[in-house]
């Protein structure tokens, strides 16, 4: 058998009278044949894809036919599968390769296990000797080689627990995996992988607090865990708890170079490009996963958020398409998918998202955030404050806090924007109270209430970010700057201003994780302080920014804000004796009027919008 030839992973079968073994030692088989660098073991998403495929009954065992039909599907060499039985007082391991076609096994391994509490580590002995007959090199088997119950846990309760909370996330998603993986924690503190796991489900559910606490956990306990998953929990840590980006790059680069057919390793450095703003590598890198593991729904979901970032809505609506046509979905596409579709115009298909989450009550809050967002766009600021009401609600009714914060979050930028100061003010500081330790949530927060004047919380909230964050490369680059340049206009020092936002100047197109788009406080800011110095020309350029970035502002009320602002800056010119502005400003305020001409009436700035545009007729 060739290097990287792929194998597919059947069970291992209990033939004992004893529940714990059922469904529970398939994945500890996995981790310990994932350990090699050599052998190209199929996913669990990928094999759950393509099984549907076959005419196996989806409720079918994974008795070896079952196995070879998806081996047959993905033209894979080998599969491998196994058993546990009684023997006397203890135990016996059977493990066997198998042709794909014929079925005739190629290789076996049978170990003795004297009692319960030996099994997993003669399991994990059994997968060494098995993948030497594969024919992987001795010294690959010797430096990929830790001891299973080190890799997993000992514990048999917190073993099988884990392995229906990773089934759980396969197939339900992270909100239903959340309670199964606590549990395995909670059952083996010292479980580093599940952990890990658990972290990795609580930031796709978008809790990004609790998501970092646990990867910070797990890299402390990251040495009780197999070789290719300590490359995992350290890339993470680095990337995303302090966000240290050289480092991050060397944990990616050591990563890659061990396991070089790993799309995870792949895809979650084009995580780390994207999270600097770095959206045409980071891109790359997530076609590059994909085209590795077609099954895997995660690299294809990215494709379908940063392809209308770099302007390729229609390459991201494609991809979403796609990806369903192969039975891939999740529920990060879906929102995603809804701001493509608005910016489309494409009412039906934004109908059919909404539709989407209508019996999906723990992920609904998602969709109502968007749908707010999309109703104060056009100046439906009643209907988006009432839907910004319902999403909060439904976030802390599955306990999801920090999400409801964020929606929060965006709801109070809006508002300010549009002069509600009050209530923008209240619920930046409900948000602070819901969900206190959210990184973004913290940096916008204290945006927001530096620019309502409230400079003793903005300034004790900078003051934490600062303290936490000291090697966050994304903090100490683009929030601090720019809650620092918030203060600074506030006090009317445009230099200072300015010259902060100069070093945040790099990312100002970010996309922060939680928020699902940008609200490009950077760039709105320099605006701010260009006008206010006097250098409208300059503004200009800024808020046509935010207007040359669809795919970066989305639904965020910075968008049609933009818009008038840039007539304003016209406006200004034109006095100037700039003689091209008068004619620009026109039609800025005609874009701006269009987009909000079925807005609430009475809002004070469509009314000065509307006056301003009647000077100039």
């Amino acid at each position: 058998m060739a290097a990287h030839d792929l194998i597919i992973l059947g069970d291992v079968a209990n033939n004992t009278n004893d529940a714990i073994f059922e469904g529970t030692l398939r994945q500890a088989l996995r981790t310990a044949l994932d350990e090699s660098p050599w052998l190209n073991i199929l996913s669990d998403v990928s094999f759950a894809s393509i099984r549907k495929k076959t005419e196996q009954p989806p409720a079918a065992a994974l008795r070896d036919e079952v196995v070879r039909a998806v081996c047959r599907q993905t033209h894979g060499v080998a599969f491998v599968s196994g058993s546990i039985d009684r023997y006397r007082t203890g135990f016996v391991i059977s493990l066997k390769r198998a042709d794909c076609l014929s079925g005739q096994t190629l290789a076996e391994e049978q170990r003795m296990a004297s009692r319960k509490a030996k099994i997993v580590d003669v399991l994990g002995g059994a997968v060494r000797r098995l993948r030497e007959k594969i024919g992987e090199p001795h010294d690959s088997v010797q430096r990929f080689s830790t001891p299973l119950s080190q890799a997993t846990t000992s514990s048999f309760a917190a073993l099988k627990t884990w392995s229906l909370g990773l089934k759980a996330l396969r197939e339900k998603g992270a909100v239903a995996a959340v309670p199964l993986l606590s549990t395995a924690v909670k059952l083996d503190p010292g479980f580093a992988t599940a952990t890990y796991d658990l972290g990795i489900a609580y930031r796709n559910a978008g809790e990004e607090g609790r998501a970092r606490d646990l990867f910070t956990a797990a890299f402390a306990l990251r040495q009780r865990a197999s070789t290719r998953k300590r490359f995992a929990i350290a890339a993470q840590y680095h990337s995303f708890v302090t966000v240290d980006y050289e480092k991050a790059v060397e944990s990616f680069t050591e990563w890659i170079q061990s396991y070089p057919n790993d799309e995870k390793a792949v895809n979650n450095f084009g995580s780390l490009y994207g999270d600097v703003c770095r959206y045409e590598q980071a891109i790359a890198k997530f076609m590059e996963a994909r085209r590795m593991d077609p099954g895997d729904v995660i690299p294809q979901e990215n494709l379908v958020e940063l392809l209308p970032a770099i302007g390729k809505f229609d390459e991201g609506r494609a991809t979403y398409e796609q990806m369903l046509r192969n039975g891939l979905d999740d529920d990060t596409p879906h929102v995603n998918m809804f701001s493509i579709a608005f910016h489309q115009n494409d009412e039906k298909e934004m109908a059919r998202q909404i539709a989407w989450f209508d019996e999906k009550p723990n992920l609904r809050h998602e969709i109502l955030s968007e749908e707010a967002d999309a109703a104060a766009y056009g100046g439906h600021l009643a209907r988006a404050h009432e839907l910004t009401q319902q999403a909060v609600q439904s976030a802390l009714a599955v306990g999801n806090k920090e999400q409801a914060a964020v929606w929060l979050l965006n709801a109070a930028w809006r508002e300010q924007l549009f002069g509600n100061l009050q209530r923008a003010h209240d619920d930046a500081l409900r948000a602070l109270k819901i969900a206190p330790n959210s990184r973004e949530g913290e940096a916008v927060a204290a945006i927001l209430l530096a620019r309502m004047g409230d400079f003793a919380k903005s300034k004790a909230l900078m003051n934490d970010l600062e303290k936490r964050y000291s090697n966050h490369s994304v903090v100490q680059s683009y929030w601090l700057p720019s809650i620092r340049a918030q203060i600074a206009l506030q006090k009317n020092d445009t230099a200072a201003a300015l010259n902060e936002l100069q070093t945040a100047a790099p990312l100002d197109t970010l996309y922060p994780q939680v928020m699902f788009y940008s609200h490009m406080p950077s760039v709105v800011l320099r605006a701010e302080a260009y006008s206010r110095s006097g250098q409208f020309a300059l503004a200009a350029v800024e808020w046509s920014k935010v207007l040359d970035n669809p795919g970066i502002v989305q639904l965020s009320a910075t968008a049609p804000m933009a818009r008038l602002q840039l007539a304003r800056s016209y406006v200004s010119q034109a006095a100037l004796g700039d003689s091209s502005a008068r004619a620009k400003a026109r039609a800025a305020y005609k874009e701006f009027l269009a987009l909000w001409q079925d807005a609430d009436v009475g809002i004070h700035v469509l009314t000065e919008a509307r006056s301003e545009y009647s000077k100039l007729q």
